[in-house]
């Protein structure tokens, strides 16, 4: 990684971080999917990026796809817990 992209990084969790200071307390399901959101931002850029990583790129949508489910089984029990 270079100095210039590090920095931008860096700069990026900073803002990251604001933002999220200045928000309310998020539900579990909100974190969720800003992780999940987070991660498949990962994933295009391993792929458009370092293609070759292959190794980086499944783990990452693994990840992506063990959140998704976990969001999609947290919203099915609410939608049950309402109707009964």
């Amino acid at each position: 990684m270079t100095q210039g992209n590090q920095q931008q990084g860096q700069q990026q969790q900073a803002q990251g971080q604001q933002q999220q200071e200045g928000q309310q307390q998020q539900s579990p399901a909100q974190m969720l999917a800003r992780a999940l959101s987070e991660i498949r931002r990962v994933q295009n850029m391993l792929e458009l990026n370092y293609p070759n990583q292959a190794d980086a790129i499944k783990m990452q949508r693994e990840a992506g796809d063990l959140i998704g489910e976990i969001i999609q089984a947290m919203q099915q029990q609410q939608q049950q817990q309402r109707q009964g």
